[in-house]
């Protein structure tokens, strides 16, 4: 009797090592991008990722990843699962409108007041600094796309030709 729950403690241990391993791999592969396309409906976006014509691409080359930016909560996720399981989604998937205080978590600026002066030469060398708007502080993604091509919102109504990254 003995021997038989030796061998039972000893299967049970190597189920449970085996099934920590599975657990940290399976962990470490939900951080990487190649994760977030085993839905085929974000090959688009690790396209763009891994493109450098597009915001995300830069971010890409600075090994931002899509975790580092986009943090689902576990509700999110289920909710992700559930949505792709049951084939109710729309493609092009909705825009995500992050605050401009995300993008300052990594950018080198804490304000919108030291985007505006970072990027006061503007004005002399194109007529005006696009971060200096009439409209007061503006979302960075009004003009600054990560998944898509940037535009130059100003240009709505102003001809200054800006380059927007």
């Amino acid at each position: 009797m003995a021997k038989k729950w030796i061998i039972v403690i000893v299967v049970l241990s190597i189920v449970v090592l085996l099934g920590g391993v599975g657990a940290a791999y399976l962990w470490e592969y939900h951080e990487e991008p190649q994760f977030c396309v085993t839905c085929h409906i974000m090959d688009p976006y690790l396209e763009t990722w891994q493109s450098t014509e597009y915001g995300a691409g830069t971010h890409a080359e600075y090994d931002v990843e899509c975790l580092d930016c986009h943090v689902p909560t576990l509700e999110q996720q289920v909710n992700e699962l559930v949505v792709y399981v049951s084939g109710d989604y729309e493609i092009p998937l909705p825009e995500l409108k992050y605050p401009k205080e995300d993008c300052y978590a990594c950018h080198e600026h804490e304000t919108y007041e030291q985007i505006v002066e970072m990027t006061a030469e503007l004005e002399e060398t194109v007529g005006a600094n696009p971060h200096a708007s009439h409209y007061g502080e503006m979302e960075c993604r009004l003009c600054h796309k990560m998944h898509k091509e940037s535009e130059d919102y100003c240009a709505q109504c102003h001809t200054w030709g800006f380059e927007v990254p």
